[in-house]
């Protein structure tokens, strides 16, 4: 009987698999498909579907259907059909498409070894995980698990020839642009084989699903025309019958985005709105453009990090299905030249690579051997002092909390990286607890908690008592994540729109983005009252940013008339919106100028929007924060100013580099002027009082970013009745936390690393990443001194 072997990628959009003999690997195929969606679906029978069927039933009963379990490695439970399915149960599902399919190709025998790849960042619980699928699937058989770039690697090498130690070119760098997630890594080759060297980069945001919904929105914009009524329905509703023609329209546009890669232009019909719909390869192109130049630098940042340069480098690797469309391939080779390595089925590099590593098993005399860092090695442990120091620490693995009604709101990482909401009293205790999906944004009041969750190419967002009571729950289909604002029993959701776009000079326009942003109002209700779900549109904005990589777009040019994430108007019960707008204007016979304007306006809780004032292109006045307390105050591309009537004076003048904002207390008004936004440093805080400014401290920088539109990059201030926690840095390695009242300023405590209080005594601290603009990481909840 024939020895073999399987290697399998269980990737988070498809799976791939390849099996291994003693003379041969190649790719195995599931109901004659080369690779699989990586979709499961819950049956009405209780049976567990995977891959193409379960795809195909999609549309008909979504609830019952996740198309990326792999997501759930390591979290909670996805919910299929209202019943709780592990990640062991749907990867379980999808690798026995394989097992069955290769077992029928060798007789029914079970392969000598399996192996099962994974992303090199993956921690050991994760890892852990896929071990216990293989035992599901194959009790008894032995499984390796490796990691996916060093999976190319191998197969790469025995394409092209490994690396030689000793010519220069002992390394190569693997690109992995899959469906669902962008890696990259720089691995080194000896004669054991090959080790990731340096920091492996990626990005979970930009995958084959982006460039989808891209060209999904793209469509959406052509049937917004020809067919409104239909387009509005797909885009809005939570029923059945729309959601399956999303699904459908989805899979229309991954099926244009695949044609693109052949054809200079791609056609759909779209059957439920009898239109045709069409991208060509430039629109295409324009649409993921940013997104490849980030998956670029992300590659330069891994090589750097890892201590080689391009001349280093054996190759460039490219794996993963959107590694075959044009512009990435062109992009890489602008940079790397003839490095540029790609194979005719790129998805399937990643199964080929584990079954030539399994294969080293059916040989007598063994390939050369690979080394897997981070699996089965022996780790150096170095016990070190407590490191949140003198803090007594309340809780742990928290993402955001917030100190609000006497208690404690905290949003984390539960056992086994599932994000959760807790309810905490004063002393840390857990007094209820929530588990949800992928949390993406919350906004905690006195009477009510919204809490959005990411779930698929939708955001489910909760109503919640202050006690973390669901009071009510609505759906909206929207690939971004939205921004939520919360006062007393009123949340406000804000949406970016389905047009989101980045343009830039080639557009004839600065470094920004252009939207269609809408807002729903969101009360607590009762059971018998329904929620809609129909967003309301706020028209075309323009948003402008500083071109700081050619790349990211997160800090607001303060000197241009840009859109401004909404805030709390300063009543308690609005919202200021600031709107940026575009708009031609014949300058000659056949010329037309774009005009920028602003519109300042207020948004209350039954969802009327006032327009405050319209700021023309002619004023050289442009809005960057709109606050009410008795009268106006603006921070401007000026500075911070004060308005009364027609009388307006100018409170403190922005530093050309920086920004300033105000904040507003019980009963007092601050100024915060950051001098340098790029990179982030000096801050000088001011008393209004209604005469002259008064500086009440200066300090080396801030934590976060006063311009930054990044929920994790806000800035660490908390608002406490008639005080101000605000937490600077000290030096590169260290904050502290100042409380400020009246006229006064008090440092409260310094710490090592990230120090970021939350009012009411409580900080959260962290002595990594050293303070700056940007945290992400889990950090500890602590209660300050004094």
């Amino acid at each position: 009987m024939t020895r073999w072997s399987l290697g399998v990628d269980l990737g988070t959009s498809f799976t791939s698999g390849a099996v291994a003999t003693a003379d041969r690997v190649e790719v195995l195929e599931v109901a004659g498909e080369r690779r699989i969606p990586s979709t499961v679906l819950l049956d009405g029978s209780g049976k567990l579907l995977a891959g193409g069927v379960a795809q195909r039933m999609v549309g008909r009963s979504p609830d019952r259907a996740e198309r990326n379990p792999k997501r759930y490695v390591g979290r909670r439970p996805m919910v299929l059909g209202g019943e709780l399915i592990t990640a062991q149960q749907a990867l379980g599902a999808l690798l026995g498409q394989y097992v069955d399919a290769a077992r029928a190709r060798f007789d029914g025998s079970a392969p000598s070894v399996l192996v099962l790849t994974h992303p090199v960042a993956w921690s050991e619980a994760q890892r852990t995980v896929l071990g216990e699928v293989a035992e599901l699937v194959l009790p008894g058989v032995p499984v390796e698990l490796v990691a996916e770039p060093v999976a190319a690697a191998v197969h790469y090498g025995a394409t092209y020839g490994h690396p030689r130690s000793g010519d220069g070119q002992d390394s190569v760098a693997v690109y992995d642009l899959g469906g669902g997630t962008f890696d990259t890594a720089v691995l080194s080759f000896t004669e054991s084989g090959f080790t990731v060297v340096g920091a492996p980069a990626g990005d979970p945001e930009i995958s084959g699903e982006t460039f989808d919904e891209r060209v999904f929105h793209h469509f959406g914009e052509q049937l917004s025309a020809l067919n409104p009524q239909w387009w509005e329905q797909v885009s809005t509703s939570g029923d059945r019958r729309w959601l399956a023609a999303a699904t459908d329209l989805l899979t229309d546009a991954r099926l244009a985005k695949e044609s693109l890669s052949e054809h200079d232009d791609a056609g759909q019909y779209v059957v439920g709105a009898d239109a045709d719909v069409r991208i060509t390869r430039p629109e295409f192109e324009a649409l993921i453009a940013d997104d490849v130049a980030r998956t670029t630098a992300l590659l330069a940042k891994s090589l750097a990090e890892s201590g080689r340069s391009p001349e280093q480098l054996r190759g460039v690797f490219l794996t993963g299905g959107a590694s075959r469309i044009r512009l990435v391939e062109e992009t890489l080779r602008a940079s790397y030249n003839d490095l540029v390595r790609t194979v005719h089925d790129p998805k399937a590099v990643v199964s080929l690579g584990a079954a030539r590593w399994a294969q080293r098993s059916l040989k007598p005399a063994p390939p050369t051997p690979v080394s897997d860092p981070g699996v089965g090695e022996k780790t150096q442990v170095v016990r070190i002092p407590s490191p949140n120091g003198p803090f007594p620490v309340l809780a742990t693995g928290v993402l955001e909390a917030v100190a609000a009604n006497g208690v404690l709101y905290t949003w984390g990482v539960g056992e086994g990286g599932g994000h959760r909401v807790r309810l905490l009293d004063g002393n840390g205790r857990v007094e209820r607890e929530l588990p949800m999906a992928r949390i993406v944004g919350w906004a905690v009041a006195e009477h009510l908690v919204l809490i959005a969750e990411r779930r698929g190419t939708a955001v489910r967002v909760h109503a919640l008592s202050p006690d973390l009571i669901i009071l009510n729950t609505v759906d909206l289909l929207t690939p971004h994540d939205p921004w939520l604002i919360a006062q007393a029993g009123t949340g406000w959701v804000f949406l970016r729109g389905t047009s989101t776009r980045p343009v830039n000079n080639a557009d004839g326009l600065p470094w920004g983005e252009l939207a269609d942003p809408a807002f729903l109002v969101v009360r607590p209700t009762t059971a018998f009252t329904p929620v809609t779900a129909q967003p309301t549109p706020l028209g075309p904005t323009a948003t402008w940013f500083i071109n700081e990589d050619g790349t990211r777009r997160r800090l607001l040019d303060p000197s241009m008339p840009s859109s401004v994430p909404p805030t709390p108007l300063g009543d308690g019960r609005s919202c200021a919106l600031i709107l940026g707008r575009t708009s031609r204007r014949r300058t000659g016979l056949r010329s037309r100028a774009i005009v920028p304007s602003q519109t300042l306006a207020t948004l209350d809780a039954t969802g009327e929007l006032s327009v405050v004032a319209e700021q023309q292109d002619t004023t050289g006045l442009w809005a960057h924060q709109l606050l009410y307390k008795d009268n106006w105050f603006l921070a401007t591309n000026l500075g911070l100013e004060t308005f009364e009537g027609t009388d307006r004076r100018l409170f403190v003048e922005r530093p050309p580099a920086g920004t300033a904002r105000w904040i507003a207390t019980a009963t007092h008004l601050y100024g915060l002027v950051q001098d340098s936004l790029i990179p982030n440093r000096g801050l000088s805080l001011h008393l209004y009082d209604e005469t002259r400014p008064r500086v009440l401290g200066t300090f080396p920088g801030l934590l976060g970013n006063l311009a930054s539109v990044v929920p994790t990059e806000s800035p660490r201030i908390r608002v406490d009745g008639d005080r101000i926690w605000l937490a600077t840095r000290t030096s590169e390695n260290a904050s502290q936390v100042l409380l400020v009242d009246g006229d006064r300023v008090e440092k409260v405590t310094t710490a090592p690393g990230w120090l970021e209080p939350l009012g009411q005594g409580y900080a959260l601290h962290t002595p990594k990443p050293p303070p700056g603009d940007d945290r992400t990481t889990p950090t500890a909840l602590v209660r300050l001194p004094g």
